[in-house]
């Protein structure tokens, strides 16, 4: 051990090592008791099988005779996938156990080649990204619908769908079903676009494995014509964290084909306990998801209404949606979207707030708004702590609008870079890492992606211009956290 090593290790009295700092931490959460409104959908383990849980560790198996193979499945993972394409609505249907990363990589490489042009939603997820790079598949990005009410990127306009394909055929379209914020765009009227120009539809979804299960949610893709839909069973219901699924219309996308790619993806030593947990949430939800959803609904709808009538809130509601055809023509109501802007508090101050003196934990705070999930493990207790604390919270606040991210989210919204080279090509060309200013008219060799908006900047075989480079100056100057190899953006990747 180097002496620099051994300054940054944590000192006990006995030896550095006997210290287990992510335990320490993660016990010390869990001990603090919070009121959960983040993801996994469970919360903490209230909706799982009670044997189940008591047995997760006995569960950490390996693939031996009387437990089958995720790569090759003939026994009880073969039914399970059968039972869950049934239950869900789906043609067929596979287990994932690196979540829905695994299922955007593997829809790529089964459904696209090098060169297809594919349109996707420009705040698509970075595994949608990493498919991209796998696949050799070439993007032309679709500029979802802002929200300046809330500083949300919603979903893509059927009509710029349509307009997209009529001006050039593609062999896929790809998009987020609903996004993170609980927000969908009409996907039936894209189906019914893709269809018209032979384009395959594929979805990311991991945000909706209730929808199939309950008629007041948005209607699931997997039912509507989707090609390919993947699904994180544990953001809302209750599978392990990583617990997948990914469904397929066999019509449209070979079986084998997925199978072929999940063998090269997914890992050779699968978790058991994470797919139990998915044979479970979907015998819960084929059982009783009806009943569980309309308990999360009833305490969303009344957690909704308690805190519009705190002073200085705004919550995202369905009566915000911009009607059919549009990115958001519909809401997931179990996502609460809570602006804060009128507050004058940043909303990742209302969230380290509610945690540090209200015990309470949301899944993510930005400038304008705060995101709470809710889902069929919380509790009348739980809501009555997120309305006690945002109470406390508003009687405080200066009540003036805070500053917003908005100018610098729609700049963003607006920028489409120059494409020079696939991200495929980007990712493994020769690179190099050099200052913000000199990557002015390079070619970018990674992501680079302010948060919150969410919306990349910059994507891997895009061209960095000085307006590009001035909007990632002002995301830094404005604390907004940015995702790159380098945070700090001291340096960047560039293409030799």
């Amino acid at each position: 051990m180097t002496p620099s090593t051994a300054r940054s290790l944590p000192t006990t009295a006995a030896s550095p090592h006997a210290a287990a700092p992510l335990f320490d931490a993660l016990r010390a959460f869990v001990e603090r008791g919070q009121a959960p409104f983040y993801s996994p959908g469970h919360k903490g383990g209230r909706t799982l099988d009670p044997w189940f849980r008591t047995h997760i560790a006995e569960l950490d198996l390996n693939n031996l005779p009387d437990t089958d193979t995720l790569h090759c499945p003939t026994g009880g993972i073969a039914l399970a996938e059968r039972l869950i394409a049934d239950a869900w609505g789906a043609g067929e249907s596979f287990i994932l156990v690196q979540g829905s990363t695994l299922g955007n990589i593997a829809m790529a490489l089964a459904g696209l080649r090098p060169g297809d042009r594919v349109l996707v939603q420009r705040n698509a997820h970075k595994s949608v990204v990493a498919g991209l790079v796998q696949s050799g598949a070439v993007p032309v990005w679709l500029q979802p619908r802002w929200d300046a009410r809330f500083g949300l990127a919603h979903g893509v306009d059927a009509a710029a769908v349509d307009a997209a394909l009529a001006a050039q055929p593609a062999r896929a379209v790809w998009l987020l079903h609903p996004t993170y914020f609980g927000t969908v765009a009409d996907l039936a009227a894209i189906v019914a676009v893709c269809r018209r120009h032979g384009a395959l539809l594929f979805v990311d979804g991991a945000h909706s494995p209730h929808f199939a299960f309950h008629p007041d949610l948005p209607p699931a893709a997997e039912q509507l014509g989707a090609a390919a839909v993947v699904q994180s069973v544990h953001k809302i219901i209750s599978g392990l964290s990583q617990a997948a699924v990914l469904h397929i219309d066999p019509a449209q996308l070979d079986p084998q084909a997925v199978r072929r790619a999940l063998q090269l993806a997914q890992t050779t030593s699968p978790h058991f306990a994470i797919m139990a947990s998915i044979d479970l949430a979907r015998r819960e939800m084929a059982l009783h998801g009806r009943e569980l959803l309309d308990g999360a609904l009833t305490l969303a709808r009344q957690a909704r209404r308690r805190l519009r009538e705190i002073p200085g809130l705004n919550v995202l509601g369905q009566e915000d949606a911009f009607g059919p055809g549009s990115g958001f023509a519909m809401l997931d109501e179990t996502k609460l979207v809570v602006g804060v802007r009128n507050l004058g508090i940043d909303g990742r101050i209302v969230v380290a707030e509610l945690n540090r003196a209200h015990g309470v934990q949301p899944e993510f705070g930005a400038a304008d708004h705060v995101l709470c999930i809710l889902t069929i493990g919380n509790t009348q207790a739980d809501v009555d702590r997120l309305v006690a604390g945002f109470a406390a919270i508003a009687a405080k606040a200066p009540g003036r609008p805070a500053r917003s991210d908005d100018a610098l989210a729609r700049d963003l919204l607006a920028a489409l870079p120059e494409i020079v080279l696939t991200p495929r090509d980007a990712f493994f060309a020769a690179n190099e890492a050099v200052s913000l200013d000199a990557a002015i008219g390079r070619v970018a060799a990674e992501a680079i992606t302010p948060y919150p908006p969410g919306i990349p900047a910059i994507m891997p075989g895009e061209r960095l211009t000085a307006g590009i480079v001035a909007l990632l100056r002002a995301a830094l100057d404005n604390g907004t956290p940015v995702s790159a190899a380098d945070p700090q953006l001291k340096t960047v990747k560039v293409v030799t």
